[in-house]
């Protein structure tokens, strides 16, 4: 096509647990981080794998792919501490589900994709994952998969019963608008921590966030609660953003230019955007990279403002190159950075007290 190229082993949460993994690693105390679910075994799978491990990323795969089938064989044992679920499970054909972005000069994006998956299950592999994980990730975009909502179910509580904190992202508008209902009772039996930008707040949020939905969802706030929101003249992203804290222990919505919003414990902070002084040249994995910097510092121990501005650097730094991956230079500028808000870095993990960083787990699924 004539145009410059590259491929990266990407989906959304494979971009912010390779976030997390460098950071830790730059921070000299690295989490164990992994990634569960099922890969092809075609030439595309076997390159995802390397580049996860290269990134301090391993590869939990489920039982339909023995661990040999991607190079995993001589992986050390121990299990992950942060952990995120992002099911790429292949086709008769085996092949691994891919996306082409496509961006502009403008720093836009478009895509076209192909995913081969054609159903979830937790493995008895992945569920040794979960139950010993400190921090579970649920990816958003497995709600176009048969079953997602009974697979979320038991992995939420798989994880809880392990004392594992969850956390879940959104996919995008339209995942939100075609699996609204379901999306809201998965974040109602226990997450903790939900993520997704402007838009799909907006959409989980609703038309009329005080009113049941029209597919038979309860209202997510009393009439009184939402009339005294609207009343404080506040704008349309920090609202969605408070409405969803009714609902989930701590809300993060990134908003573009806006900057990003936290809510959590009834109140609401609200983080400037970061810019390099070159600007942005390429979107991709803005909104990964701002989750894999506020999980960091979560885990770190740092309070919710210092995490929002840590995110907002964490992801002007991935969209100031192009690709959806922190580069190893900038991940220990980054960190560099921190103890100038606070001191040593410490763990604090569902309850379990503080804990130096790389005594738990992190797994994303």
């Amino acid at each position: 096509m004539g145009a410059p190229s590259q491929v990266s082993a990407g989906g959304s949460l494979a971009n912010t647990l390779v976030g997390v993994a460098r950071l830790s690693r730059a921070s000299g105390q690295a989490l164990r981080v992994a990634l569960g679910g099922s890969l092809g075994t075609d030439t595309l799978g076997q390159f995802f794998t390397s580049q996860m491990r290269h990134a301090g990323v391993r590869c939990v795969l489920d039982s339909h792919h023995p661990p040999h089938a991607h190079g995993e064989a001589q992986d050390r044992p121990s299990m992950p501490e942060v952990a995120s679920m992002q099911h790429q499970a292949p086709g008769p054909s085996g092949h691994t589900g891919t996306v082409m972005v496509l961006t502009t000069p403008d720093a836009q994006r478009s895509f076209l994709s192909f995913f081969a998956a054609d159903r979830l299950e937790l493995s008895e592999r992945l569920r040794a994952a979960v139950r010993s994980s400190r921090m579970v990730v649920l990816e958003g975009y497995l709600w176009e998969l048969p079953g997602a909502e009974e697979y979320m179910m038991e992995v939420l509580r798989t994880a809880r019963a392990a004392g594992a904190q969850v956390a879940m992202t959104a996919g995008d508008p339209g995942v939100v608008s075609r699996h609204r209902a379901a999306m809201l009772r998965v974040v109602r039996a226990g997450i903790d921590m939900l993520f997704t930008n402007e838009d799909e707040a907006v959409a989980l949020v609703g038309s009329s966030p005080s009113a049941p939905s029209s597919e038979g969802e309860e209202a997510l706030v009393s009439v009184e609660d939402a009339a005294a929101l609207a009343a404080g003249g506040r704008s349309g992203v920090e609202l969605a953003a408070l409405q969803l804290a009714a609902v989930c222990p701590m809300v993060v919505v990134t908003a573009g230019s806006k900057g990003s919003f936290v809510a959590a414990m009834g109140q609401l902070h609200e983080v400037p955007p970061y810019w390099l002084p070159q600007g942005p040249v390429d979107t991709c994995g803005a909104g990964d990279a701002y989750m894999a910097g506020f999980c960091y510092a979560v885990l770190a121990g740092y309070d919710l403002r210092t995490a929002g501005e840590f995110a907002s650097r964490t992801a002007s730094a991935v969209i100031g190159r192009f690709g959806p991956h922190l580069s190893d230079e900038d991940a220990e500028l980054l960190v560099a950075q921190l103890p100038e808000h606070t001191g040593a870095l410490r763990v604090a993990l569902g309850g379990a007290g503080a804990v130096e960083l790389g005594a738990g787990e992190f797994e994303g699924l």
